[in-house]
Order: C-alpha cells, then structure tokens, then sequence
C-alpha cells in the first residue's frame, strides 16, 4: 500500500451558542481542518486537526512530495 494523495479541506462550523472548553470558549464559529490520505489500494483515511486556513491546506500540501518519494 502506498500513499497517492494528501489533501486538508477547512471547514467552518456556525455556532448558536458559545462552545465552552478547558481553554476558553468558541464565538460565532468552529474551525477545523479535514486530512484525507489516499492510498493505490483506494482507502481513504480522515483525520481533523483544530484551526486551519490557508496555512494549513499549504503545510499539508507541502507534505505531498516526502510521502510520494517514501512510499515509490
């Protein structure tokens, strides 16, 4: 198995109500980001990771090339 594709997706969550957690609270929006890997065999993982934006589509994006030639 190897690795064909990574792609990180920013999505925004609206919220009602203020989300309350250890750290603080959340205002207005929750902000994730979805990772997919993509393998040859056609499995698809998902993980999140908080925040995101444009950095982090670009920091994922980045990673393309190290787990293409890793997995060749």
């Amino acid at each position: 198995m190897k690795i064909t594709d990574i792609r990180a997706t920013t999505v925004t969550v609206p919220l009602e109500a203020p989300l309350r957690h250890a750290n603080g609270c959340h205002w207005g929006r929750f902000v994730r980001t979805i990772i997919e890997i993509e393998t040859n065999d056609g499995l698809i993982g998902l993980g999140e990771m908080g925040g995101g934006g444009e950095s982090a589509q670009l920091a994922f994006a980045s990673l393309r090339p190290i787990s293409w030639a890793t997995t060749r």
